[in-house]
């Protein structure tokens, strides 16, 4: 799975007027600043537990479109398209 930047930010964000020339390029390239000050509000172990809850419901989105595509399939070769 990919995505395309400009992602939709977690909160509204204004760029800090003093922001370094990285910060101020990642903030015009759709990067969720707030998003990742946020995290930068939390311990490493905080964000790597953050991390995981996150990958693992990953997992589980892919796993559920895995067996509805599976699924679609099925109904696809064993009724065809009815229309």
């Amino acid at each position: 799975m990919s995505y395309e930047f400009p992602i939709k930010p977690s909160r509204e964000y204004v760029c800090p007027p003093d922001a370094g020339p990285a910060w101020r390029s990642a903030y015009e390239a759709g990067f969720d600043m707030a998003a990742l000050e946020d995290n930068l509000k939390l311990t490493p172990e905080e964000r790597l537990q953050k991390h995981e809850r996150q990958l693992a419901e990953h997992f589980k989105r892919e796993e559920f479109l895995e067996t509805f595509k599976r699924g679609w399939n099925f109904i696809q070769l064993h009724h065809g398209n009815t229309r």
